[in-house]
């Protein structure tokens, strides 16, 4: 699977993948926080973008459980430094968000039967005589609302 955002930062490479990040130091940041570190996209929290300016660098910071959050982002294993690139940054910020909301919106659908399912259940359920009329409406009328 190819990366669908690369971004070259001044502590590393972040590498954004539909279902997580990879973020590998290098420099210094290699010496201070060695290895790579991948998360994936559903467990991240929050993202702080901190745009660079013309003599100052930006940073996209991830929050996830566990983390340290309000670390410095260049001594933060989950934040990627970079100079220039905003348009960038902020394109990869927002397309994690979104991927964030599908993911977890997918992982809703999965785990709560939706009322149609409920339904199909309840009227197995007086076909197999378990429940009466009385009864089935009774549940129906719950399950609506």
């Amino acid at each position: 699977m190819s990366a669908v955002y690369t971004l070259e930062g001044i502590s590393g490479l972040l590498e954004v993948f539909e279902d997580k990040i990879t973020i590998t130091p290098k420099g210094v940041f290699a010496f201070l926080r060695p290895g790579i570190r991948t998360i994936p996209i559903y467990s991240i929290f929050a993202i702080h973008l901190k745009k660079s300016g013309l003599m100052s660098s930006g940073y996209l910071q991830f929050i996830v459980p566990g983390g340290r959050g309000q670390t410095a982002p260049g001594r933060d294993e989950n934040a990627i430094v970079f100079l220039g690139q905003n348009e960038l940054a902020l394109e990869i910020k927002e397309y994690i968000e979104k991927r964030i909301q599908e993911l977890r919106k997918a992982q809703i659908d999965t785990t709560h039967p939706s009322i149609v399912d409920e339904l199909q259940k309840l009227a197995d359920m007086k076909r197999a005589g378990i429940l009466s009329e009385e009864e089935f409406q009774v549940a129906k009328r719950k399950l609506i609302g």
